[in-house]
């Protein structure tokens, strides 16, 4: 047999192991076969489409999508390709790229005479291309409606949190003020509205897109450090922004469909072929433009689970990095593997999980060990890389990136474990478990009341924490004097609050400050007509009407 033929039969026999571990369910080492047999054999669209199977069962839709656009490349009558690009894409949320598949998938069927089979494959596709292009008209009109609301959200220029922290940087300076939230939002809005200005700056041209390379550092690089600053203030900023992604990742050759996998395979071996200057704009664009993926899809509630996928993505493609080149000198990486800016989208992605968890999103595969993981790890990898001297900071060196990296992340760790044990408390008094009840609210009201303390008291987060574990505190019933206490250092904190954030207060903390009020108005008139004591159990005062 010749050495050719000798190949021919392993790639056969490889695919056909394959074949036998994708039909029992183990999808990993199917997809680990598949890839063995195309290190064989690149030209192979069976090869592909199968790895795209098994991505898809793993649900690694960006490597499952890039996988069958390969195979469709190589052969583009390939039905059964079409359709996993098809539904690799539908997962991604990318509409139109799923629509066309779908169309490709049903015209490269048998247009007469079709087996059994392909009937069924038929039906499929068709089901798939009327789902798709439901998303794809949702998708249109919640698009529009996203850049309407934000454009209406904006208070007056002179009232934005970031215009007035702006306006205090001077005074601020002079008396070394450093425990306020200004320093944080105002340089988030330097870098923020950097890259905007940057952003739009890109057109079209006859020669192609032109613009500025480095819109996306600065947008993303304002996001992570307080993402409050994010606003949309004309009616293309979306679309601005899509040409900025498309403009960035053409001109650094970044990977536009591949996933996490075929990026560190491909980048490995752009390294060797063509050194860190080749690869660092290519990862760095790439990054960025999953992450802006994750940030729209979470805060749009389009989809959390998508959401995950993208932030999941970012994340293990940066551990990755961290640690395969942690001995390589971030000029030659890129910031991007920095611990400041790994933390900063972990505690996004962070934030995102606790909002599927409570919107109960079936599709997002999260759980609440996952997220109690993912915030005890976040306070002990912050407190282990934390510098005695703020000059060693990692990262930007201002007095807004100690806060954004070294102390929001710890803070929202700790909310969020306040607010699982919350939900783990009041569902366990629901339950009449009256001692699981009193452990799990009197650990939430713990963590909250710590994250209230780390941030500064002019930050809205702060009464907000403070309201929070106040709550707790009440359905623990603890005496009126004490939960009176609490009200009273909420209040006391709303005058420094509002000079910063009161046109830009979040919906949230309104809310919560209604029930303060409603609370202290009943608890004071119970005093006064002697129907309370000081001692009284706070959740004998009513909330509701």
């Amino acid at each position: 047999m010749s050495s050719d033929e000798e190949k021919k039969a392993q790639v056969e026999r490889l695919k056909v192991e394959g074949n036998a571990l994708h039909s029992k369910g183990d999808y990993a080492n199917a997809r680990s076969k598949y890839t063995e047999a195309i290190a064989l054999d690149s030209e192979n669209a069976v090869l592909y489409a199968n790895r795209a199977a098994a991505y898809i069962a793993l649900k690694q839709y960006l490597d499952a999508g890039s996988d069958a656009q390969r195979a469709v490349e190589i052969d583009p009558n390939y039905s059964k390709a079409w359709a996993r690009l098809a539904k690799a894409s539908y997962e991604l949320h990318v509409w139109p790229l799923s629509v066309k598949s779908w169309k490709k998938a049903l015209e490269t069927l048998p247009s007469a005479e079709l087996t059994p089979v392909e009937e069924q494959l038929k039906e499929q596709y068709e089901e798939g291309l009327k789902l798709a292009e439901a998303e794809q008209e949702k998708s249109e009109k919640k698009g529009t409606a996203l850049e309407q609301n934000n454009l209406r959200a904006l208070p007056a220029e002179e009232d934005r949190p970031w215009v007035r922290a702006l306006k205090m940087e001077d005074v601020l300076t002079a008396n070394n003020v450093l425990n306020t939230s200004a320093w944080a939002i105002m340089n988030a809005y330097k870098d923020f509205s950097d890259g905007v200005r940057y952003m739009k700056q890109i057109k079209k041209t006859d020669a192609g897109i032109q613009g500025n390379l480095n819109a996306l550092q600065f947008i993303v690089g304002g996001i992570l450090r307080d993402d409050r600053v994010f606003h949309m203030d004309c009616g293309d900023w979306l679309e601005k922004l899509q040409l900025q992604v498309q403009f960035e990742l053409a001109a650094h050759q970044g990977w536009s469909t591949a996933g996490p996998e075929a990026v560190k395979e491909e980048a490995v071996k752009r390294l060797e072929e063509k050194g860190w200057k080749a690869v660092r704009g290519a990862l760095a664009a790439t990054i960025r433009a999953w992450f802006l993926q994750a940030y729209f899809a979470d805060r749009s509630g389009e989809s959390r689970s998508l959401a995950l996928q993208y932030y999941n993505n970012v994340v293990g493609v940066l551990e990755w990095g961290a640690k395969t080149w942690h001995d390589v000198p971030t000029e030659d990486r890129g910031y991007i593997f920095q611990k400041t800016f790994i933390r900063a989208i972990k505690r996004m992605r962070m934030g995102a999980y606790l909002a599927a968890l409570k919107d109960a999103d079936e599709e997002a595969e999260c759980t609440v060990e996952d997220l109690i993981d993912m915030a005890n790890q976040m306070v002990d990898e912050t407190t282990k890389n934390t510098p005695q001297d703020p000059s060693d900071l990692d990262g930007p060196i201002d007095k807004g990136a100690w806060y954004s990296f070294y102390v929001y992340p710890v803070a929202d760790a700790h909310a969020t474990l306040g607010a699982v044990f919350l939900q783990q408390g009041l569902s366990a008094k629901q339950a009449n478990d009256t001692d699981q009840a009193q452990i799990m609210l009197s650990t939430a009201a713990k963590f909250y009341n710590t994250a209230a303390g780390m941030y500064p008291p002019d930050d809205e987060n702060y009464p907000l924490f403070l309201k929070v574990a106040w709550e707790a505190a009440y359905h623990l019933g603890r005496p009126l004097d004490e939960t009176l206490a609490m009200c009273k250092r909420i209040n006391d904190s709303l005058p420094g609050v509002r000079k910063i954030w009161e046109a830009n207060m979040a919906d949230k903390l309104k809310t919560h400050l209604l029930d303060v009020e409603r609370f202290q108005q009943r608890a004071y008139a119970g005093l006064l007509e002697k129907k309370y004591t000081k001692e009284t159990p706070s959740n004998q005062v009513s909330l509701t009407d």
